[in-house]
């Protein structure tokens, strides 16, 4: 007869929903363990927070019998911004549930619950070090096959299900191709193949399917000057620019350029950055500077216990495979918090049932579900170095 469907939710709340939550909080990126630490429950679909800039003007020297000074507050501004939708889907036939007597049952839903955790860390830390966009990537080749060229492969995974959206078209959204199946990835030589041909020309874009321009307002995003965040145009309200300071092979990465960063940091918040967030080639071109002067030190880090990793000046230099390789981002994690309506992540069972019937399919389907988003109240009080050169 195999296991009832109650008792198949039973498992799925109380045995798998635990656990997954607490391996997807130890596997996630430190920039997320640190933001967990001011995770914030929201109700309703907007959140509201008050980001303050510049100084109070009612503060002055006075003489004898002069007027004393005017009264006007420091810059305030009320900003709102929406969480954001995220989904993870698993489905189980009805045979292997009328085999679930069996091993075969357990060690499926074992190895089901296991890719959902992995997948759905990996499309999370993505979106927390970008854009918000859902681009995984950037055609670089006119092409009239199943094999894209594009100018980074590293986001894009065999089994991901794709949109291709044709960048002439934009702010229109025009897809070339929806919903495409990922075949192949070559990192090495930037291809990505998918399951049918379609004709792309240089620009055209491959996001996550239905994920264009909906995503987690992401560090790059949060650390790009002048763009527009949370509904606010910063190229009108320079106030809400992080700090920016451009490397190149004439300006190479030396403690001069990192004491920049920490001063910049320091002018704004009044204290030391709480990490260094570092793609991989800027912590390679970091660790051999130190090493060459013999200064290179490790240290345990505060949030991950037994976790040791290189520092500078005491800072715990972060490395993170999603961090834009060429940039350093010298992060005041006061800054930040991670928004959410009810718990990060729980299972979609308003209807009192975890496993719904799959229509037309002998099977059920459960969806786990978050909405999210990441506040940044004063990017300022953070700098990004970018464009460093190995």
């Amino acid at each position: 007869m195999g296991i009832s469907i109650a008792q198949l939710n039973e498992i799925l709340q109380k045995d798998y929903l635990p656990g997954f939550v607490a391996q997807l909080n130890e596997q996630m990126s430190y920039f997320y363990k640190l933001m967990e630490q001011k995770e914030i429950e929201t109700s309703g679909s907007e959140f509201t927070f008050l980001a303050t800039f510049g100084r109070s003007g009612g503060i002055g020297m006075i003489s004898e019998s002069g007027d004393l000074p005017t009264p006007n507050a420091a810059g305030r501004k009320q900003i709102t911004a929406s969480a954001k939708d995220f989904g993870a889907r698993f489905a189980i036939t009805e045979r292997l549930i009328r085999a679930s007597q069996g091993a075969a049952f357990v060690d499926a839903l074992d190895l089901e619950m296991k890719e959902l955790q992995r997948d759905s860390k990996d499309n999370y830390n993505v979106q927390m070090f970008g854009d918000g966009s859902g681009i995984r990537a950037t055609v670089t080749a006119v092409s009239s096959t199943a094999t894209l060229t594009v100018d980074d492969a590293r986001y894009v995974f065999p089994n991901q299900i794709i949109d291709i959206i044709d960048a002439s078209e934009l702010p229109t959204v025009t897809k070339l191709k929806s919903e495409a199946k990922v075949i192949n990835v070559d990192r090495k030589s930037g291809t990505i193949t998918i399951d049918s041909a379609v004709t792309v020309a240089v620009g055209d874009l491959v996001t996550i399917a239905n994920s264009y321009k909906a995503e987690i307002t992401g560090l790059k995003s949060i650390m790009t000057k002048d763009n527009t965040i949370y509904n606010v145009n910063r190229a009108n309200n320079k106030w809400f620019n992080p700090n920016v300071i451009a490397a190149s092979e004439s300006i190479l990465l030396d403690d001069d350029l990192m004491e920049q960063a920490l001063q910049e940091v320091d002018f704004e918040s009044g204290k030391e950055p709480d990490v260094i967030l570092s793609g991989y080639k800027a912590y390679r071109v970091l660790k051999n500077y130190l090493s060459e002067f013999q200064r290179f030190t490790e240290l345990a880090t505060r949030y991950d216990a037994g976790h040791k990793t290189m520092s500078y000046n005491g800072i715990p230099v972060e490395r993170d495979k999603y961090q834009a390789n060429d940039v350093m981002d010298f992060l005041n994690m006061d800054s930040f918090k991670l928004r959410s309506i009810g718990p990060l992540f729980d299972w979609m069972n308003r209807d009192g049932s975890i496993l719904n019937r799959v229509p037309n399919k002998p099977a059920y389907e459960a969806t786990l579900l978050s909405f999210a988003e990441i506040q940044n109240d004063h990017p300022a009080s953070n700098c990004r170095i970018s464009g460093i050169v190995a």
